[in-house]
């Protein structure tokens, strides 16, 4: 049986972490391992791994100090020993059919196909507040730098055989996913299973939710990548588009309404969007307008997945 390694990197979740790695240890496909690095934590996580000393599916590795996601990333994969490695944060749960059917996408696949990944939903309490369906496959290069597209990162099955490219960029303080999807995509081609089978638990330390999340990972794409994106101005002006609407969703945030409707039009002159017309009437009409236009959007979602299940 193929065996399947889950990386798995922490820091100061206690609380989360025997939720992930059960998730691992109880996929139907049964030879799975899952290799901890537990960067530095303070907070009674050694303590919670201590209680998988006697189970040789977890393998643990320890920082002793507080080394960042992609270094953590990185010395798992340098440790895992399966023919498939899947990415897994610690505040993510996966369905426990997930690893076997995307085993079973990756024998029909041909055989540049280097990632397998999957749909997903982002949970807060009891409701669904974001909903991942997958949309692309094939070769996505290099309509990839402009938008990555493959969320959730913990659904992502990859050949180990794709990290003769590189690891995760310790660079990338966040945008690690993005940037190590870029590099794969020049030489190998991604699939999907069409199910979400894969839950995110919504928490005030998401690092994604913070609000300048999405204007700093376009910062650090646009830095890295800026003689490729040269090379393709499609690619430019989208990730022009994106950066500017990035901008307007902070500016609109934070209350600045006459900077939220600048960026906003700014992005609409690059491409349009829904979203970029939306924040120029908010900004126009106030939070109030704002606030409801979130809670029916929550509504809609909830009720989108539920009516899914």
């Amino acid at each position: 049986m193929t065996l399947v390694s889950a990386i798995l990197p922490t820091y100061n979740r206690a609380s989360y972490l025997d939720g992930a790695i059960e998730t691992v240890l109880a996929q139907t496909h049964e030879d799975c391992e899952v290799v901890v690095v537990d960067d530095g934590s303070t907070d009674g996580t050694r303590e919670r791994l201590a209680a998988y000393a006697d189970d040789d599916r977890v393998r643990v590795r320890h920082n002793e100090e507080n080394r960042g996601i992609s270094a953590s990333m990185n010395r798992a994969a340098e440790v895992a020993d399966g023919e498939f490695v899947c990415v897994l944060n610690d505040d993510d749960r996966w369905h426990e059919t997930k690893v076997e059917k995307q085993l079973a996408r990756f024998e029909r696949a041909s055989e540049r196909c280097g990632v397998v990944y999957t749909g997903g939903v982002v949970r807060q309490g009891d409701s669904v507040v974001k909903v991942y369906d997958p949309e692309r496959r094939g070769d996505i290069y290099p309509d990839v730098i402009a938008r990555f597209g493959l969320h959730p990162h913990s659904s992502h099955m990859l050949r180990a055989e794709c990290f003769d490219l590189g690891g995760f960029d310790p660079d990338f303080p966040r945008g690690v996913d993005w940037d190590h999807c870029i590099r794969l995509a020049r030489e190998y081609e991604f699939e999907y299973v069409d199910e979400r089978l894969v839950e995110r638990i919504f928490h005030t330390d998401n690092i994604s939710q913070q609000p300048t999340h999405g204007v700093e990972v376009n910062r650090l794409i646009w830095e890295k990548y800026r003689e490729e994106i040269a090379r393709y101005p499609d690619v430019e002006r989208r990730l022009r588009e994106k950066q500017c609407r990035a901008r307007a969703r902070v500016a609109l945030s934070r209350g600045e309404r006459r900077r939220a409707i600048g960026f906003a039009r700014r992005a609409l002159g690059y491409e349009y969007s829904a979203e970029s017309a939306f924040i120029v009437v908010f900004a126009v009409l106030g939070q109030r307008a704002l606030g409801t236009a979130r809670k029916a959007r929550d509504f809609a979602m909830n009720w989108r997945a539920s009516a899914d299940e």
